[in-house]
């Protein structure tokens, strides 16, 4: 299932996006959902002076950084899409700094001038506007997104949490046939952001050939069939953890 993906962008340096993301991170890392962070910056990261430089500088394609409490990971060929860079992560619920561009997700805009107003419409699905008490008092009313000031982080959470269950509500069948093990297809929605869950049962695609002929499986031996697969991958090494798509083969002969 893809992850909600959701955008908190500015026309100006130091808007505040940082300090506002961060919080809404934290809202929703309390209230139990599993959250990965991409942050973009316009300036280079500087690992010059660092070991994983001369690695990298060696012509290593992949470097891996490890340490005791965190981890980190440079790629030499990179492309600087958010499209691309969100297929590193696993994360049901991604949170983006940056990228104004961008047409992946749902945006978030901090407005901190009057002149800023009029470059809004520019952004691609715009949900909610942080402004200040002045500004925000001009746009209410007036739009199709919400407006926020910037000591509203609960209600903008709220927005931000009830647009990310929905999103991977949308991508199950919504028939709440229970099959998952869950009252609900929302039901199950929420506790796949939290990662309570795996993928819906009834969208999973699981085939089983046999001499050439398709046999239909019902989405509860589906999922007996992906977890137990994928239990077995997982103690395997040098399997990258973003998998696409696994393909088992058995000859009796």
């Amino acid at each position: 299932m893809n992850p909600y993906v959701i955008r908190f962008v500015s026309f100006a340096r130091k808007s505040g996006k940082t300090s506002l993301a961060s919080q809404i991170v934290a809202k929703l890392k309390s209230r139990g959902y599993i959250v990965g962070v991409i942050k973009h910056s316009y300036d280079e990261i500087d690992v010059a002076d660092k070991d994983s430089y001369v690695y990298s500088n060696a012509g290593a394609d992949v470097v891996v950084v490890s340490a005791p409490s965190k981890g980190a990971v440079f790629y030499s060929k990179w492309v600087d899409d958010l499209s691309h860079i969100v297929r590193y992560l696993t994360t049901p619920i991604v949170v983006v700094e940056g990228f104004r561009d961008s047409s992946m997700g749902d945006s978030v805009a901090i407005v901190n001038k009057a002149e800023e107003i009029g470059s809004i419409k520019s952004l691609k699905n715009l949900i909610a506007v942080v402004a200040s008490e002045e500004l925000a008092d001009a746009l209410r009313g007036k739009h199709e997104f919400k407006v926020f000031t910037k000591s509203d982080v609960d209600e903008l959470a709220n927005l931000v949490e009830d647009k990310a269950i929905s999103y991977i509500e949308s991508q199950t069948p919504k028939l709440n046939c229970g099959y998952c093990g869950f009252e609900s297809c929302r039901t199950f929605a929420k506790a796949f952001a939290m990662g309570k869950t795996g993928w819906c049962p009834v969208k999973l695609d699981v085939k089983l050939i046999v001499n050439d002929r398709n046999v239909p499986l019902n989405p509860f031996v589906k999922n007996a069939l992906r977890s137990t697969i994928e239990g077995f991958i997982s103690s395997l090494k040098g399997v990258e953890d973003n998998r696409r798509r696994i393909v088992i083969e058995i000859n009796l002969d």
